[in-house]
């Protein structure tokens, strides 16, 4: 059966005008293994303008070549908005963020750019179930 994850992770900027460059850079990079598709959707927040993947009771190994593959997209979009300039002349204000959460209650790996501004965090609770 193997050990299951549950995996978040935003691709945003605050900036709407950076936008329409950044779904571009999305939509040609972002891995192709169908499931990986199938877990990216737009953001739905005010003022938060990007992708948002969730992945729940995945197989998040790093020999296995579809995270290989998220994980070289993640070192190139960070790269690639550190090294070009916005629409006001200013680096890109693109940011990452990432959070796995693994069947044990202390493994949690956690994952942000520079200008990151923690919009994806873990909130731990404990509940009665009825």
């Amino acid at each position: 059966m193997g050990y299951r994850s549950v995996v978040e992770a935003v691709f945003y900027t605050r900036n709407e005008e950076e936008y329409p460059s950044m779904r571009l850079y999305i939509e040609a990079n972002f891995p192709y293994a169908d499931w990986m598709r199938e877990c990216l959707s737009p953001i739905n927040a005010p003022r938060v303008w990007g992708y948002h993947f969730i992945a729940d009771n995945i197989k998040w190994y790093e020999s296995y070549e579809s995270i290989q593959a998220y994980k070289e997209f993640v070192r190139n979009f960070i790269g690639f908005a550190e090294s070009k300039e916005g629409v006001d002349g200013k680096q890109l204000n693109w940011a990452y963020e990432f959070v796995r959460l693994g069947e044990d209650a202390n493994d949690i790996e956690e994952e942000r750019s520079e200008n990151a501004d923690s919009i994806l965090y873990v909130n731990r609770e404990v509940q009665l179930m009825p």
